[in-house]
């Protein structure tokens, strides 16, 4: 008898309509993001990527098209093979004009990473998404991060 093909749900995305969609949903756990800021500690632009079995990298930026110019970063590396992501959550607000995500902090089953940003503006946060393993993020993006939600599996 054939097993089913495990589905994924998706949280979100949360945040508003500008930017263009994307997605990046890898085969293997998303373990290294990176958070790109403008001046004011804003982020503009988030890099994931998850590492395939024969050891090359799926890799995908979002955000930061624009004329902001990246100050500074911050890497989160969920380097454990027990580790993986289970929630995120942050604040919406504008910057510049634009209505954007100003902050976002990352869950694990083991620890948290963030807030990372200015933690301003109006929160968001998925509520009992089920199953809560994060396999991959959705969203819209073009100059900053306009919305952002997730991919969430049981396996």
């Amino acid at each position: 008898m054939a097993s089913a093909v495990p589905m994924d749900t998706i949280a979100g995305p949360f945040g508003f309509s500008g930017g263009n969609f994307w997605s990046f949903r890898p085969v293997n756990k998303i373990n290294q993001i990176v958070i790109h800021y403008t001046t004011g500690n804003n982020p503009i632009a988030l890099t994931f990527s998850s590492t395939r079995d024969d050891g090359s990298k799926d890799t995908i930026t979002v955000g930061g098209g624009g004329p902001e110019v990246v100050v500074n970063t911050d890497t989160v590396n969920i380097d454990n093979p027990d580790e993986y992501l289970v929630h995120f959550s942050g604040t919406l607000g504008t910057f510049l004009s634009n209505n954007v995500v100003r902050s976002i902090k990352f869950t694990t089953n083991l620890k948290d990473y963030g807030p990372f940003g200015p933690n301003v503006g109006e929160p968001f946060h998925p509520v009992n998404v089920i199953p809560n393993k994060i396999v991959g993020f959705v969203g819209r993006a073009g100059y900053f991060i306009d919305a952002i939600g997730t991919y969430n599996s049981d396996k």
